[in-house]
C-alpha cells in the first residue's frame, strides 16, 4: 500500500513538473512568435505604452499574431534596434528615416499619420510667458534647449530655422540636449533654459502651463511606420494593408489612433519623396557640420 501511495505521489510530482515545463515552453514560444512594434522615446515610456497599446491590440487581432510594444531607451538605441533586426515594425520620426537611408538601410514604408486631414506637421520655437524674448533674434545670448540631436522637430528643423534667421548656436549663452520633447518644455518652464524647440503636439500639451511660441517651422511629412528591409514581402503587404485600413471612414480608427494623437484622422500611404524637404534641410545641416 505504501509503495502504491509513493508511486502515485511520484507520478503527481512528475505531472506537476511537466505542466510547469509546458507552460514555460508555451510562454517562450509565444514571446518568440510575437511581432515587436518599436517606438522612439519622444515622450515618457508610460505615455508611449498607453498610446500605442490599442494599435498593437488592433494589429494582433487583424493578423492573428501577438504584437508587443517596445520603446527605445534613446533615439540611437531605437535606430540600432531597427538596423539589427530586433523589431518587426517601427514607428519613427522623419529624421530617423533620412538617417536610415543615409546609412544605406532601405526600409519598407508602410503608412504615415494623417492629422486633421493633413499628413504634415510643424514644430514650435518657444519661450516662457512673461519673457522679453519676442523674436528669433532675441535668442542671442540666451540659454536654449533642444531635444535629442536626432529629433526632427526638437533639433534639426528648428536648428535650420534659427540659422536662416541669422543665429547660430555659438550666439547662445549655452545650449543643451534633452532626452525628449517633454523635457525640453519642462526645462523652459523651470527656468533651466530661456527657450526651446518641440513638435507642435507637445507645445499644445504645455501651452496652458505658461509657454508661448515665437516661431513655427515649415511643414514636414508626418511620422511613419516602417518594416526592416529583409521583412518577408507577404508580411509587408499584410502589415501595410491593415495599417492603411485605418481610414477616416473606419469605425476603428478613432479607437486606435486617438491615443497616439487626438487629432489623428487616418493612416495614409507614404512614398520616399514625401520626405524630400527634410532631406534638403539635413543636407544643409550636414554641409555645416551639424550632422554627420
Amino acid at each position: 500500500m505504501q509503495k502504491v501511495l509513493r508511486s502515485r505521489l511520484e507520478i503527481g510530482r512528475l505531472i506537476r513538473i511537466a505542466a510547469v515545463f509546458f507552460v514555460c515552453i508555451s510562454t517562450a514560444a509565444h514571446s518568440t512568435d510575437s511581432l515587436i512594434l518599436g517606438i522612439h522615446p519622444y515622450r515618457s515610456h508610460d505615455e508611449i505604452r498607453e498610446m500605442f497599446t490599442p494599435l498593437a491590440e488592433f494589429l494582433s487581432q487583424r493578423i492573428g499574431q501577438s504584437v508587443e510594444v517596445r520603446i527605445g531607451e534613446s533615439y540611437k538605441s531605437h535606430i540600432n534596434a531597427i538596423i539589427q533586426g530586433q523589431l518587426d515594425l517601427a514607428y519613427i520620426g522623419p529624421a530617423l528615416l533620412v538617417q536610415l537611408k543615409d546609412m544605406d538601410f532601405v526600409p519598407h514604408l508602410l503608412a504615415r499619420l494623417e492629422i486633421d486631414g493633413k499628413s504634415t506637421f510643424t514644430g514650435k520655437i518657444f519661450t516662457r510667458e512673461g519673457s522679453d524674448i519676442r523674436t528669433l533674434m532675441d535668442l542671442k545670448g540666451r540659454h536654449f534647449a533642444f531635444g535629442s540631436s536626432s529629433s526632427t522637430m526638437s533639433h534639426l528643423v528648428p536648428r535650420q530655422v534659427i540659422f536662416e534667421a541669422g543665429i547660430d548656436v555659438d550666439d547662445f549663452a549655452s545650449y543643451n540636449f534633452y532626452s525628449s520633447h517633454d523635457n525640453v518644455a519642462l526645462a523652459v518652464l523651470a527656468g533651466d533654459a530661456d527657450a526651446g524647440a518641440v513638435k507642435e503636439a507637445v507645445f499644445d500639451k504645455y501651452h496652458h502651463k505658461g509657454i508661448v511660441a515665437i516661431a513655427t517651422t515649415p511643414e514636414i511629412s508626418e511620422h511613419l511606420f516602417i518594416a526592416p528591409a529583409d521583412t518577408n514581402p507577404d508580411k509587408v503587404r499584410l502589415l501595410r494593408q491593415q495599417l492603411l485600413s485605418l481610414t477616416t471612414d473606419s469605425p476603428e480608427t478613432n479607437q486606435v489612433l486617438y491615443p497616439i494623437k487626438k487629432t489623428a484622422t487616418a493612416l495614409v500611404s507614404v512614398e520616399e519623396d514625401d520626405y524630400k524637404k527634410l532631406r534638403d534641410v539635413i543636407a544643409e545641416l550636414r554641409a555645416r557640420g551639424v550632422v554627420k
